[in-house]
């Protein structure tokens, strides 16, 4: 048939190459991997190496300690993600074949070849600016100077929780000081108190010219002044008598036993026309003699 024909074949779009394979993409994302691991498994050591904390644990110490370590993760990963982010790309470029050159019939017209323009294809945006690779020894000095600051941290908490022991133990000997002066001080007080411990005896005297015995003592009343509150008495004490002559009420008057320490006291608290009542302090011993 005669006309115009057309060669189809450079209408067809030929196949697009596939994106190529960078090797250094590979290599960077096994180099991060393993940077990570390193940086978990030093962290672990350090921090699995010190001693085992006691009693007098730091904790805003150890709360700065999980800090920095949180942040540690946080950075590897944000660098995961970068490596793990996918590459643009290449944009397709179609390919035209060349029309295949046909030789005419003998006898026939000669073919009126028309040259088909291409169609306009829309202008393709630049590809973005791929993102540079991140830099393995960057990462690993961040990683080491990161755990550097781990270590001098945990040295310096170790070195409190020790001047801490030692403030503790300081204090510990000063306490079983202090308890040990204590006793002996109980023990002081104990002896001064049994010292001057007195029992009271009461008497009332009246003055009808009767001795009348008082623990360790003989007493005669001789006289009551109840307008001045004053009374004279005799005391004989020691084979000897002794005059209270004109003492007032609520006079103490002491007087020491020949082989006593502690000395008794005599006092008049109740003065009336013809008697007094009053009481003699005396030791435990020497009323428990008599």
């Amino acid at each position: 048939m005669g006309g115009f024909q057309f060669d189809r074949k450079s209408y067809i779009p030929g196949e697009v190459p596939p994106p190529p394979v960078h090797l250094q993409d590979r290599l960077t994302y096994v180099l991060a991997i393993v940077a990570i691991l390193g940086a978990g498994y030093a962290a672990y050591k350090i921090l699995g190496s010190g001693p085992a904390p006691d009693m007098s644990v730091d904790a805003a110490e150890l709360a700065r300690t999980t800090a920095k370590l949180n942040e540690i993760e946080r950075r590897l990963d944000v660098m995961e993600e970068r490596l793990n982010a996918p590459k643009p790309a290449a944009p397709a470029v179609a390919v035209k074949a060349e029309p295949a050159k046909t030789a005419a019939p003998a006898g026939s017209a000669p073919l009126l070849r028309v040259r088909n323009s291409p169609p306009a294809q829309p202008q393709a945006a630049p590809p973005a600016a791929p993102q540079p690779a991140p830099d393995v020894n960057a990462l690993r000095e961040e990683g080491e100077r990161a755990l550097s600051s781990i270590r001098s941290d945990v040295a310096a908490t170790q070195q409190q929780w020790a001047a801490t022991a030692d403030r503790l133990g300081n204090v510990v000997g000063e306490l079983n000081s202090q308890h040990q002066e204590i006793e002996r001080n109980q023990e002081g007080l104990a002896q001064m108190a049994v010292h001057f411990e007195r029992d009271s005896v009461p008497f009332t005297l009246r003055r009808d010219g009767i001795k009348q015995q008082v623990g360790p003592v003989r007493l005669l009343l001789e006289s009551t002044d109840i307008k001045n509150s004053r009374y004279t008495m005799r005391l004989f004490f020691q084979d000897r008598w002794i005059e209270l002559k004109d003492r007032a009420l609520h006079e103490a008057i002491q007087f020491y036993e020949p082989s006593g320490e502690v000395a008794l006291e005599l006092m008049v608290d109740r003065i009336a026309k013809e008697a007094v009542a009053g009481r003699i302090a005396l030791p435990p011993q020497t009323n428990a003699s008599r």
